[in-house]
């Protein structure tokens, strides 16, 4: 649903949104709104840090904006940044000035200055002024061929809007007071939003604006950096106003110029507005305006004959509509008779029709019904004579025999057929379990050859050793027994002896085995926990070590501020480097008032000096002590950490040494 200016009126005394944000949704409801200018049309203006803006945006609704204020208040100062600083880049006083006078340079506007009617003074200071256009022609692309791409290509909104502006930077100190930043934000882009000119320094909330270096970082792969005010100047006439040629640009600059002047009526004369007007409008040859003359002419013939054309063809036309109209009437009343008699004429029609339907199926129901009942009489008739024929012949019995002994045989063929079947199934049933049983002798086969081959490894490496003669000989007697087991043979085979008996000691062997081990794993874990602990302690003496650093630290502040207050004491009697023994010589000729104010003072900075010193004597035995301490824990730490790392070493080696055995 559309918005309108009343529905935002009601929104706006509904809400409890900011004002900022009322006012951003109320230039974005105007933006919308037809009747703009087409192209580029200026969005905002973008202050930072210039004159006694900090940061100040001023938001151009639908392209227009009406800026009313009292005097002094910065309104000619925002037209200065608008126009034409921030189209221009130029920083000469005569630009600046509405007036074309030379007093105000841009040195003021950055930096400030004591004596002028609005004083201010910065030392060093960074400022941006900045020009945001959006693109408002939904159906033609940009001006610069770089954004037709994009908006060719699909990426619209890469195009929609287009920044230009400045960023001075002003340092008192330096011989160049002020040097200038020329920028152009062509990706679409938006200060404030994608990008912006200040950063917050985690400071109280506090922002402050980029210097030029990381402004040119942050705009990296943005826009354009200008090195020069032409080069700025070019890019400006060909991006926001399609410009080739650089001079028309600066002829538009220099009528935007007069155009801002205030009081402009009292300087201009016709002589001057012709002259102003040859200055921005291009010349006009004697021959073309001769041709658009003729051109006119014929266009306002062309314009009578056709109204004359016009004329006579709405008058044939309101003819020609009143004799359709009466052919119509006309034919619409024979049509209304032609309905009529074709529809009594069907009523008729179908009458007639039902009637003669119904006779001819009353006609067929009765011959259908006669020879039907001839039929039946002769069925009848012919049926009796069977019956008669039939009782009285020998046959029937006969029949009889023949239909019971067709049946025994038609079951006959079916038990015949059905143990055929099973004949068939039965061989198919023999055929796979000798295939399974060839399978099997197969199995058995490879079986019996891998365990002889085992038992043979086994023998082997039993026969080289010096103590398993005994499971040499037990493994030859197991490949016998097994060398002579067959699938024909009538009782199942058993499992020899001595290799039951070689299982049963490895696997008691390996059950050891393992449950040591879990011990060592068991221990490992201990170990382990304990490492962290220690790890834990150590990283608490280490901050503990820090605290104490810390403590001194302030201890030794304390001192220092103690030792400046002494030499702030003695300040008032003597420089801080003079011996006080020169300033008791210095004083021996004063009065008896003063020689006791003089003792009573000595005898404040002794009591001092002696709590300084005591002071600092117990700061550092504390110092010593807590050194002292905390090298003892740091000792105790590091030999304990290396008794664990050591003892960690040696259960990965008798684990490791464990697992290999067990491999």
């Amino acid at each position: 649903m559309q918005s309108t200016f009343d529905d935002f009126v009601a929104w706006t005394a509904a809400t409890d949104e900011a004002p900022a944000s009322q006012v951003t949704r109320f230039v974005e409801l105007l933006q919308t709104q037809s009747g703009g200018p087409q192209g580029y049309r200026l969005r905002r203006i973008i202050l930072t840090n210039f004159w006694l803006y900090g940061r100040q945006e001023f938001e151009v609704p639908h392209g227009r904006l009406f800026l009313a204020g009292e005097n002094a208040s910065g309104k000619s100062t925002v037209l200065t940044a608008a126009l034409p600083l921030a189209l221009e880049g130029d920083l000469r006083p005569n630009r600046l000035d509405t007036f074309g006078g030379r007093e105000r340079r841009m040195e003021y506007y950055v930096l400030g200055s004591p004596d002028s009617a609005t004083p201010f003074n910065h030392e060093r200071r960074t400022s941006y002024i900045a020009l945001e256009f959006e693109w408002c022609h939904s159906d033609q692309p940009p001006i610069a061929p770089e954004l037709r791409q994009h908006w060719e290509n699909g990426d619209v909104e890469k195009t929609r809007f287009l920044t230009i502006g400045l960023s001075i930077a002003g340092n008192a100190n330096t011989t160049e007071r002020i040097r200038p930043l020329r920028f152009l934000i062509t990706d679409g882009s938006r200060l404030g939003y994608d990008l912006d000119t200040v950063y917050e320094t985690g400071h109280k909330n506090e922002k402050r604006a980029y210097d030029h270096l990381r402004f040119k970082q942050l705009l990296e792969g943005h826009g354009i950096i200008c090195e020069s005010q032409a080069e700025y100047e070019r890019q400006v006439a060909r991006f926001l106003f399609g410009f080739n040629d650089v001079k028309d640009f600066e002829k538009l600059i220099n009528l935007l110029l007069i155009l801002r002047r205030p009081n402009l009526s009292t300087e201009l004369n016709f002589s001057r507005v012709h002259d102003y007007l040859k200055m921005s409008l291009r010349k006009i040859s004697s021959e073309t305006t001769s041709r658009v003359i003729g051109t006119i002419e014929r266009i306002d013939a062309i314009q009578g004959e056709m109204e004359r054309i016009q004329e006579a063809y709405d008058a044939t036309d309101r003819i020609h509509g009143a004799r359709q109209h009466l052919a119509l009437v006309r034919a619409q009343l024979a049509a209304c008779e032609y309905i009529g008699a074709q529809k009594s004429v069907d009523s008729i029609q179908s009458r007639s029709t039902k009637l003669q339907k119904d006779l001819s199926r009353a006609e067929n129901e009765r011959r259908e019904a006669g020879e039907r009942a001839q039929r039946l009489q002769t069925e009848q008739y012919q049926i009796n004579g069977q019956i008669k024929a039939l009782e009285a012949s020998e046959g029937l019995q006969v029949a009889t025999q023949l239909t019971v002994a067709r049946e025994r045989t038609h079951e006959a063929e079916a038990q015949m057929h059905l143990q055929e079947q099973n004949l068939e199934s039965a061989r198919h049933a023999i055929e796979i379990n000798a295939e399974h049983l060839q399978r099997q002798q197969n199995q058995f086969t490879h079986i019996k050859q891998g365990s002889v081959a085992h038992l043979q490894e086994l023998c082997m490496v039993a026969a080289e050793e010096a103590l398993w003669e005994t499971a040499a000989f037990g493994l030859e007697e197991a490949i016998r027994q097994i060398n002579a087991l067959s699938m024909d043979a009538p009782f199942a085979p058993t499992v020899p002896l001595d290799v039951i008996s070689l299982v049963e000691e490895q696997a008691e062997e390996r059950i050891n085995r393992l449950r040591y081990l879990e011990e060592l794993h068991r221990q490992r874990e201990q170990l382990e926990q304990t490492l962290q602990h220690t790890r834990d302690l150590e990283t608490t003496r280490f901050q503990e070590l820090d605290d104490a650093r810390h403590r001194l630290q302030d201890i030794q502040d304390d001192a220092y501020e103690a030792q400046q207050h002494l030499y702030k004491a003695l300040e008032r009697f003597a420089p801080i480097d003079t011996p006080l023994l020169d300033l008791m010589e210095a004083q021996s000729d004063v009065t008896d008032e003063e020689e006791a104010n003089t003792d009573s003072v000595l005898e404040q900075v002794a009591a001092i000096l002696n709590v300084a010193r005591q002071t600092i004597e117990r700061i550092e035995n504390e110092l010593g002590e807590t050194i002292d301490h905390t090298r003892r824990q740091m000792d105790e730490l590091h030999l304990l950490t290396g008794s664990k790392r050591h003892e960690i070493a040696e259960m990965k080696t008798l684990y490791d040494g464990t697992r290999g055995g067990r491999s």
